[in-house]
């Protein structure tokens, strides 16, 4: 393979720097932040009785705590992990389309992901439509700005392309995530080492063929994500 220098690490490492930055930086400001918003909105609008109950998912309705920052770095870590998704997806969408699909995208799998009819926080709180909205407002809301910000961040004048190295400062959210985090930059650099050893297999994963299949599981994942979406929406407010 030869000897690896900065410069051939600058657009890989860009590439993988903005999909970690950015979905850092949306997971902590749009799911936690506005997840723990979100949640005293609904405290205001619920019984005063449900001050100091526990959900589902172990923090405390009214209390801000050490519950707090753990739920700030769920969500960094979920952040991350989208990030990295999207920057592998990406190629698939068309350019202009990338934000409003990624929007979607997210709205529907976070949605189907959080609410669930048997939790304490689509059971007592109230209005239970409100408490649907927001938990599909937050996702879609965090697609959309984790698009919108790695494609600011891949441009040619962005800081992470300024310089060979500059890249590098945009992994390091990916130091809070401790070993998965080193596991993440060893199999992305494995990938990257196998597609410069195997230009075929990086012809092939750019095709036509490729870029169509990807698109129909990305639609596969939205439809069947909506679906149960819809279903325990019916269930919660029946």
């Amino acid at each position: 393979m030869g000897s690896v220098t900065m410069r051939d690490l600058s657009s890989p490492g860009a590439l993988l720097a903005a999909g970690v930055s950015s979905g850092f930086a949306a997971g902590v400001l749009i799911g936690g932040v506005g997840g723990r918003l979100a949640m005293a909105l609904l405290r205001a609008t619920s019984d005063p009785a449900l001050h100091g109950v526990l959900t589902d998912d172990g923090f405390t309705i009214g209390r801000v705590s050490s519950e707090t920052l753990f739920l700030l770095g769920v969500t960094a870590g979920l952040g991350m992990a989208g990030g990295i998704f999207y920057v592998v997806v990406r190629r698939w969408i068309p350019a202009r389309w990338r934000v409003p699909m990624m929007a979607l995208f997210f709205a529907l799998v976070g949605g189907a992901g959080v609410i669930r009819p048997s939790e304490v926080d689509f059971t007592l709180l109230a209005p239970l439509s409100l408490a649907i909205a927001l938990f599909v407002l937050i996702p879609a809301a965090y697609g959309a700005a984790m698009a919108w910000l790695t494609e600011r961040l891949l441009r040619e004048d962005s800081p992470l392309r300024r310089r060979d190295w500059a890249w590098i400062v945009g992994l390091v959210p990916l130091v809070l995530a401790n070993i998965v985090g080193v596991v993440i930059l060893l199999v992305a650099f494995g990938v990257w080492a196998l597609g410069r050893s195997a230009p075929g297999l990086v012809a092939a994963w750019r095709s036509q063929a490729a870029t169509w299949l990807g698109r129909a599981a990305l639609i596969a994942i939205a439809v069947t994500s909506g679906a149960g979406l819809l279903r325990d929406s019916i269930d919660i407010l029946a």
